[in-house]
């Protein structure tokens, strides 16, 4: 049996994976989001490049496209990352521009 190296116990199963992008300006926005439904396992990348698919204006972080975003990967339980996904819509609606966008997915197995 795998040892646990982790600190803690780790999300239960069903696992879900959430994928966020979203521009730079909403980033307390999400982590805000994060301490309501006490996130604390995500990996961050910052100044990614994209442009969205309906509306969505380049960000490429130069003069002429400028602004950039970032993005998250939270892996967690079903529960909490419905409730996140709850959290995004609302940023979204309350925001509008800039925008952010989520992805759902299952987990099959984490290490």
């Amino acid at each position: 049996m795998a040892k646990n190296i982790f600190k803690g116990a780790l999300p239960k199963p069903p696992l879900k994976m959430v994928i966020l992008s979203a521009d730079e300006g909403l980033i307390d926005y999400v982590e805000e989001a994060f301490a309501k439904l006490e996130i604390r396992g995500y990996t961050r990348i910052d100044n990614s490049k994209g442009q969205g698919s309906v509306e969505g204006e380049p960000h490429l972080g130069t003069h002429i496209w400028p602004g950039l975003n970032f993005l998250f990967f939270i892996v967690t339980n079903a529960d909490t990352a419905s409730r996140l996904m709850d959290e995004i819509r609302v940023i979204d609606q309350r925001e509008g521009k800039p925008g952010i966008r989520a992805f759902l997915l299952n987990v099959e197995d984490m290490t």
